[in-house]
């Protein structure tokens, strides 16, 4: 199939014939009632038309909050879930802009570039243009050879982390089916992995890491990089220890490993990181003004992994989440308790009031929960039960998906056309993003639709 058609370059809210949204189809109205077919022949990501009625059996993905992130019109929002009927294995949304990957593993950059100056390359695209870009597909990459070649297939994607004020001093990275890494984008600390500081527009190869990645995450100027063999490798700012390699370092453009082992799960907020490894022991570096590593320390970094106090509260900890100052931890009885920053309200605890010495870990007013979605540019955050999906904080561009705007301080289902099991779902500063398909459920559990 044809791939999605370009932008105009007029100014992004001007009206014109050339489609502006992302996927380039209009919504209809009138569900389809058969499942979208994967066929072995890698097809053009999107190329199915949006619909805000469930469907059957249907593998596809949502998107709701700031239209630009989807490379729509600037200023516009979706304000529930909008359906896409494309299968999808991994989606992630950045400051302004999302990356999805289709199940051929053609990875899809879309959003807003602020201006031609600003711009680093986050997206990794030849064709980007100032303003709204609709999804693109990264079709070439920079081998670790140097060479220009065709993109290999994706698995993993993880969107950047700006400044408010900007949609261009940010990078991005790509992890492909044989664990290879990817970056593009600013590169001003050394970020990208590259070995040097020169910025780059198209996804460029990382060499010297000893074994295949399976995670990675991305905060402010740092990136880290989970190995199969449970080591945890990064590049980028530690000016407040974001990489774990303590007080001497200020930055690093190579992959230098932290000292972890056994390392099972990570995720980074804006400027701090937590880890979870295989003894079930959390730990916590860089950033810690609001207490999002769930220890008190007058606002002063952590600039080697620490071991929290989490670990002294009973149960097994699943999963780690963060977001821009807060951190999330998820227990395999389906309980969650977060730390760290909560004036919109996005520690899911019923409360605006931000973690402190006294009480610096706070229960999360949910239970079932099976996974937690959020993400580095995020003060909104998401609880997933078997069959919906809810959310806690920021909500002045309808990041929520309620129907409503005003943050949320007690987590609230999310206006989905039905029940649904939610796969893979992240958050930005502005919009949110979840891939998965509508279910039924009866009383002898969750099945799936024919």
């Amino acid at each position: 199939t044809a791939e999605p058609t370009q932008e105009p370059t007029l100014e992004p809210t001007e009206v014109t014939d050339e489609p502006t949204q992302f996927p380039t189809a209009e919504p209809t109205q009138e569900p389809t009632l058969e499942p979208t077919i994967i066929t072995e022949e890698p097809t053009q990501f999107p190329t199915s038309e949006p619909t805000l009625e469930p469907t059957a059996g249907l593998l596809g993905w949502w998107f709701w909050g700031g239209e630009e992130g989807e490379g729509g019109a600037l200023g516009e929002e979706q304000q529930v879930p909008k359906l896409y009927e494309e299968a999808v294995i991994d989606l992630s949304a950045g400051s302004r802009h999302s990356f999805l990957i289709n199940s051929s593993g053609e990875a899809f950059a879309a959003g807003f570039i602020e201006s031609d100056f600003s711009y680093k390359g986050h997206l990794g695209i030849d064709d980007w243009q100032e303003g709204s870009n609709v999804g693109k597909l990264v079709d070439k990459v920079v081998d670790a050879g140097g060479k220009r070649v065709d993109a290999p297939p994706f698995v993993r994607a993880y969107a950047g982390v700006g400044v408010p004020s900007d949609s261009g001093e940010m990078h991005s990275m790509l992890v492909d089916m044989d664990g290879n890494v990817y970056t593009t984008g600013r590169n001003s600390k050394g970020q990208l992995c590259l070995g040097d500081e020169k910025d780059r527009s198209e996804f460029s190869q990382v060499r010297g890491l000893p074994k295949p990645a399976v995670a990675g995450a991305i905060g402010y100027e740092f990136t880290l990089i989970l190995l199969e063999d449970g080591t945890v490798w990064g590049c980028g700012s530690n000016e407040f220890g974001e990489l774990g390699l303590g007080p001497k370092v200020d930055f690093t453009n190579e992959p230098n490993k932290n000292g972890l082992k056994g390392i099972q799960d990570l995720a980074s907020g804006y400027k701090f990181a937590v880890f979870l490894d295989d003894k079930n022991v959390v730990y916590g570096t860089g950033g810690n003004i609001y207490g999002q590593q769930c220890f008190f320390t007058e606002g002063e970094p952590e600039t080697v992994p620490t071991a929290n106090i989490l670990n002294d509260l009973k149960g097994t900890v699943v999963q780690v989440a963060a977001n821009r100052e807060s951190s999330y931890y998820l227990f395999d009885d389906g309980t969650a308790v977060s730390c760290g920053r909560n004036d919109e309200g996005q520690l899911g605890d019923g409360t605006f009031v931000n973690t402190g010495e006294d009480d610096p870990i706070v229960g999360v007013k949910l239970k079932g929960i099976r996974r937690i979605g959020t993400g580095p540019s995020a003060q909104t955050v998401f609880f997933v039960t078997d069959d919906s999906v809810f959310g806690a904080g920021l909500n002045d561009r309808f990041q929520l998906g309620i129907d409503d705007i005003g943050s949320e301080n007690t987590p609230i289902k999310v206006k989905f056309e039905g029940d649904v099991f939610i796969d893979v779902i992240s958050a930005s500063g502005t919009h949110s993003l979840a891939a998965g398909e509508y279910v039924e459920t009866s009383r002898t559990g969750r099945t799936y639709l024919p």
